[in-house]
């Protein structure tokens, strides 16, 4: 009984305990939780953490004293026993050595007397080089951001790690080499430098020439040459110094700074994105010299472009575009014609061969190719012919003002990116307090009445769907090598948007472009990482300075000029939509807003002859036997050696012709204008609800809207006989030889102005009015065949209303 009585006693007491220790858990927990409840509730910010740099005060104290590296050696020894064995840093050190090695094989005198060098072994040495001493020769900090520009470290080096490698040389001769070198030791005072000028870069070079002691060992098909190794050796030293002593060094990025190839039209498939994107523009750097104070310009698309040009005249969209190849073959052809609304003579995209799947339309106009303006066909020619298999385009494209009902939620003031003013035009000094488009830096300066208010313009693709132009711009700031701006700007984002393009402009009596950079919207658009910073480089406005060598630097292995234009600082942060997105695989063509894949939809050839000589739409060759194959839906005609490869590379241009971008103007529809049947479509050219004193000038207007062809004679012949077929026999007659006597009329008055401008053009002296002449001849001439095919049409109403008169007199 005594033992129970004290099991008990011990139970109750650890019970006791235990429940002491919940309960004093729970009082706790109780008012924590009270006493946390009570605290206000502190909202989370969603600004982007982009403070600005600041050196440490201590750092910069005595930081020019020499001191040892006796620290940083012993991380770098470190380092270097742990991965010189790696795969990844051998493959690194051979892909090195290997460009050497083919630099040495392709553009030495040496080179010429081996076929094949490879690099046979290599032994990375036993220790890394080490630091005697370390010194900042030179730091530049900039005066208004505080940060460096430029920073020169003096090394005292010393290596004797043993780095050896074995090359393997065959020579012309069917002889073979090889050769071992060695480096025993390795002395000398070397410059590590990091600037940001003319961008991010860093470099590494001796002051004078080191002591180098090398162990050379040299094979000819097996038998040692020591008379030689000494002339190898000797010629290492040359190389080093040529190479990799001052003056001369190679700029190099990696393994801290990687080059980013920006504004690439990017191939992949087009992710479709819906939602807000807040893109904040931190700052801009490093961009040309500007007087007057600086801007940026942003804009999302389905396409990436350079700029919009508004002119009085016209307005013209600025793209890039990658044409690829095939063969010696462009597959674009040009024409030289005179432009009226840019009063001078270009070069036009005249047709585009079915296997070219850029971006390239007929009626743009050609400004360059690879980077150099054209200037004449025979140039064009001669840079097709000697590109590489990608040439690169800069093409300006017009945008078409077209009548279109009004709509509140689209309107777009056409006050562009760049502005081509008259010579009454001027300058708001106000406008850089503005963030909209309507209060553009690059608009006009006279405010608009509501009496003289301008129509406002919208972008449209067509009737299948309407994209909305989005274009925003920051407010100025003076001119800087480090240009903050901290402006946030919001787009919203629909799934035909492909391209985020911005451009930094200088803003003066004529705004200029310092840089431009597309990014694709799938990359921007990451909505799983918040606030997404990262720096992009800006290119050139014009495409011949990226070959340009004119900067100090471009003597240099390793310059890229492509980055001497600045770079922007942006953060974006997207917010996707609540409303489900559609897959590709789930859409129709009945609710499909994107348009088709080039290569979606292919021919369907069939064979066929062909009564005359016709081209081949894919070689261009012409067609000898008149049997071919022609394609069902777009009509196009193709050699039989051809099919094969057109079908591979090209697409039916019935399916998937790509919207033309029009802007649509606000005007009032006239619901009482009669509508006019185009020719083309088997109407007549002449319509009964016309005025007989307008019926000529309305045909003619509308044959000339339409492209000249072959077939265009035999189809004005073929529905002349419908011509006013609803009019009694003797009422139809009488208004044929109305309009055939005006007809008659025009004929005669067109013919006096075409012979008075021949002798103008003839008697010109400068190229302004030759070609001005030249322009009006060729519209004369145009006009002359519209009236010969009007008159054709008349005929052959005539002749029909003839043969009915005929048929109906004849007796039974």
């Amino acid at each position: 009984m005594f033992t129970i009585g004290l099991l008990t006693a011990v139970f109750l007491a650890v019970l006791s305990l235990i429940s002491g220790m919940i309960l004093t858990l729970l009082i706790q927990w109780y008012f924590f939780n009270r006493y946390l409840m009570k605290l206000p509730m502190v909202t989370q910010t969603e600004e982007p953490a982009a403070e600005l740099f600041e050196i440490p005060k201590s750092l910069l104290d005595g930081c020019f004293k020499p001191e040892p590296a006796k620290a940083l050696n012993s991380v770098l020894q470190f380092l270097f026993q742990e991965c010189r064995n790696s795969n990844r840093v051998r493959r690194w050190f051979r892909a090195r050595l290997s460009l050497e090695l083919e630099e040495l094989l392709t553009r030495t005198t040496t080179g010429k007397l081996f076929e094949a060098i490879a690099l046979r072994e290599l032994n990375l040495g036993t220790q890394f080089p080490n630091i005697d001493c370390i010194e900042i020769k030179h730091l530049t900090v900039n005066s208004t951001s505080g940060l460096i520009d430029d920073l020169e470290l003096c090394l005292e080096l010393k290596y004797s790690g043993g780095f050896q490698l074995t090359i393997d040389a065959n020579m012309r001769l069917n002889k073979t080499a090889r050769v071992s070198v060695k480096v025993n030791e390795l002395k000398g005072q070397g410059c590590l430098k990091f600037t940001r000028r003319p961008y991010t870069h860093w470099s590494f070079s001796f002051y004078s020439d080191p002591q180098l002691q090398l162990t050379v060992e040299s094979l000819f098909q097996g038998r040692a040459l020591p008379q030689i190794n000494s002339i190898i050796a000797s010629q290492i030293r040359k190389a080093l110094k040529r190479k990799h002593t001052l003056p001369n060094y190679k700029l190099r990025y990696k393994p801290f700074f990687n080059k980013s190839e920006e504004g690439g039209v990017d191939d992949s498939p087009v992710v479709m994105l819906s939602g807000g994107l807040d893109v904040a523009v931190l700052q801009v750097s490093r961009v040309s010299d500007s007087i007057g104070p600086v801007y940026c310009s942003l804009a999302v698309d389905s396409m990436a472009w350079v700029e919009m040009v508004h002119s009085e005249t016209g307005s013209y969209l600025t793209v890039d575009v990658s044409v690829l190849k095939q063969g010696s073959s462009l597959g674009v052809h040009f024409k030289q014609e005179f432009v009226a609304d840019k009063y001078q003579v270009c070069f036009v995209v005249e047709s585009v061969a079915p296997y070219v799947v850029a971006e390239v339309r007929p009626g743009d106009i050609l400004v360059a190719i690879d980077g150099k303006k054209v200037t004449s066909l025979t140039q064009i020619n001669k840079c097709t012919k000697q590109a590489a298999e990608r040439v690169p385009l800069r093409l300006e494209r017009k945008l078409k003002i077209l009548p279109g009902p009004p709509s509140d939620d689209k309107l777009l003031e056409i006050s562009g990116l760049r502005h081509r003013r008259g010579s009454g035009d001027k300058t708001d000094s106000d406008s850089s307090n503005s963030t909209s488009l309507s209060d553009s830096p690059a608009k006009k300066a006279v405010q608009e009445t509501p009496e003289h208010k301008a129509p406002g313009h919208r972008l449209s693709f067509g009737a299948e769907f309407e994209q909305q132009l989005q274009v925003l711009t920051t407010k100025e700031q003076p001119f800087s090598q480090v240009i903050t701006f901290n402006e946030t700007l919001r787009f919203n984002i629909h799934p035909e948007h492909r391209f985020l393009n911005l451009s930094v402009w200088s803003k003066g009596d004529k705004n200029t472009l310092l840089g431009h950079v597309s990014l694709p919207l799938a990359s921007v658009c990451v909505s799983s990482v918040g606030h997404h910073i990262d720096t992009h480089y800006l290119l050139p406005p014009l495409p011949h300075l990226i070959n340009s060598s004119n900067h100090p630097l471009s003597s240099h292995n390793g310059f890229e000029p492509c980055l001497c234009y600045g770079d922007v600082l942006l953060s974006t942060c997207f917010t996707a939509s609540q409303v489900p997105m559609i897959s590709p695989t789930q859409l129709t063509p009945a609710t499909s807003l994107a348009p088709p894949s080039p290569l979606s939809n292919t021919h369907d050839f069939e064979r066929t002859h062909f009564n005359k000589a016709t081209q081949c739409g894919f070689c261009f060759k012409k067609i000898w036997l008149k049997d071919a194959f022609q394609c069902r839906g777009c009509a196009m005609t193709c050699h039989k050696k051809c099919v094969g490869k057109c079908l591979a590379v090209s697409s039916c241009s019935r399916y998937t012709s790509q919207p033309e971008i029009v802007t649509t103007a606000v005007e009032d529809n006239d619901s009482n204008k009669p509508e006019q049947t185009s020719l083309g479509e088997g109407g007549t050219l002449f319509s009964l609800e016309s005025e007989e004193g307008d019926e000529v000038s309305v045909a003619l207007k509308q044959l000339l809207s339409r492209p000249q062809d072959e077939e265009l004679m035999d189809q004005a012949k073929a529905t002349g006989r419908q011509l006013f077929a609803d009019l009694a026999p003797e009422a139809r007659k009488q208004r044929i030889d109305a309009v055939m006597a005006k007809l008659k009329s025009a004929m005669d008055e067109e013919s006096e102005t075409h012979m008075k401008l021949a002798r103008e053009e003839q008697a010109s002296t400068s190229s302004e009015s030759r070609a001005r002449a030249a322009f009006l001849l060729g519209k004369s001439e145009e006009k002359l065949h519209a009236l010969t095919v009007l008159m054709l049409h008349c005929c052959a109403g005539l002749q029909d209303s003839h043969d009915n008169t005929l048929t109906l007199s004849l007796p039974n």
